[in-house]
């Protein structure tokens, strides 16, 4: 008897507890199909991506709150759901912020580009570096402090579960004008193998014009002399530039990207770098899409592309211009649907065949 009186007392308390607790739940669900390479492949193939997030936000009370994530990504049609991260917030009225768990900052990701919007996987600044630790927000300043998490614990080297990560921003906002300057150094805590990332974003919209830019600084090995392999330099770098610009006006818009990076991985082996990690998807590529809004829902654009598709700037082997169409039909709030079909034409000497490439990808949000 006195072990029922204490259970239910304690479901009691726990639903009481939970009934003064505001949670909200918010989602993105994405399911994607592309065919293979339609002029030169001898079957009709096709390939899928999924993707479903799914977060909790915990509202204790005015000060005090907690949030929970889940996610399911992968080229698949059924990708495994995986335990995506928590924290707890504590927020002092708009002087401070206090973030602990898990935490994840990126910086300078590519905005305009479909294809390299992910900045789990690319981006011009930092893709996204997890950590479990600490975060201070303040004034505009943010200042975090862990222990290395997922695929920014380097899972695949000596090295697991030894990296610590600081990162540090400052947002400046000003009458639609934004400024970002930022740093990230991670430690492996072997022998000179540290990365660095530093840079700034900044923003700029006047009336249907907008114009975005990032610098990016990597590097890896920071200022190594010999002290991974005897006579050899292992400190690489890269420089990169990304420019977004973008016009509106009526029923015509037009985005475009141009980006560059400036390479160098000194004397370290093939894949040892972060250089290597595909963060920076390819040494050089410029993207302009012109869109007209058919009707309120539906609007076509026409992308136009140069691709280098390397990171080595001596390599012309691989280099398209591409060329297509999208359609983007949203006939309600929080759902999207895009058509595209994309041809592909080598150059340079680029010896491969014409590609001509379909897909639809489905989005909605909750």
């Amino acid at each position: 008897m006195k072990k029922r009186f204490l259970l239910a007392a304690s479901v009691f308390f726990v639903a009481s507890a939970f009934a003064e607790t505001d949670v909200k739940l918010s989602g993105e669900v994405e399911f994607d199909v592309y065919t293979g390479d339609l002029w030169n492949d001898d079957d009709f193939k096709h390939s899928y991506a999924s993707t479903f997030d799914l977060n909790f936000e915990i509202q204790f009370n005015e000060k005090w709150s907690a949030y929970v994530g889940l996610e399911a990504d992968g080229e698949t049609d059924s990708p495994a759901a995986v335990y995506n991260g928590a924290y707890i917030q504590y927020q002092h009225a708009d002087l401070f912020t206090i973030k602990a768990g898990d935490l994840t900052s990126s910086e300078g990701a590519f905005v305009a580009y479909y294809d390299y919007d992910d900045p789990a996987d690319n981006a011009a600044g930092m893709k996204e570096h997890d950590i479990r630790g600490i975060q201070l927000e303040i004034a505009g300043f943010e200042l975090g402090l862990g222990f290395g998490r997922g695929d920014n614990d380097a899972p695949e080297t000596e090295a697991d579960g030894n990296v610590y990560d600081f990162h540090a921003a400052y947002e400046l906002e000003y009458a639609r004008q934004h400024l970002r300057p930022y740093l990230d150094y991670k430690s492996y805590q072997e022998a000179q193998h540290n990365e660095l990332h530093a840079g700034v974003e900044a923003g700029l919209s006047i009336g249907d014009f907008a114009f975005r830019a990032v610098y990016g600084f990597h590097a890896d090995y920071l200022m190594d002399d010999g002290d991974v392999v005897a006579g050899q330099d292992w400190t690489s770098t890269a420089h990169a530039i990304l420019l977004e610009p973008s016009f509106e006006i009526g029923i015509f818009d037009i985005k475009a990207t141009a980006f560059y990076a400036f390479m160098d991985r000194g004397d370290a082996e093939e894949d040892a770098s972060d250089l290597d990690s595909e963060e920076i998807p390819e040494y050089f590529f410029l993207y302009a899409e012109p869109a007209f809004k058919l009707a309120k829902c539906i609007k076509l654009g026409i992308p136009v592309e140069y691709h280098t598709h390397t990171l080595d700037d001596d390599d012309d082997s691989q280099t398209t211009v591409e060329l297509g169409g999208r359609v983007y039909f949203s006939p309600i709030e929080n759902l999207d649907f895009t058509a595209f079909g994309m041809m592909g034409f080598p150059v340079g000497d680029n010896k491969d065949n014409e590609s001509l490439h379909l897909g639809i990808e489905t989005v909605f949000s909750f």
